[in-house]
């Protein structure tokens, strides 16, 4: 979780995605249910749904590819789809 969220560019360092997820802040929804996670190293999935606060503005994205390394902004928001309200806001 913590690396993806990484690669993604959804979080600026890698350090401040563990602390995120180890601090409960983000949300795991898989097969239509919805948990808390506490472990960084939680395995997400493509299809998977991840919610957390990102300043004052709530995120909910939808996985879509794992990714290999943290490439560009562009290269990164090919790695999840954003969902809900949160979609039309940057």
């Amino acid at each position: 979780m913590d690396v993806w969220l990484f690669r993604t560019r959804l979080q600026k360092t890698r350090t401040g995605a563990a602390k995120l997820v180890s601090d409960g802040k983000v949300r795991l929804t898989r097969n239509g249910v919805t948990e808390r996670t506490k472990k960084p190293h939680t395995l997400v999935r493509p299809g998977d749904g991840v919610t957390f606060m990102r300043g004052k503005e709530l995120y909910t994205v939808r996985m879509k590819h794992a990714g290999t390394r943290r490439g560009p902004a562009p290269e990164a928001q090919t790695l999840y789809e954003r969902l809900g309200d949160s979609a039309g806001k940057t």
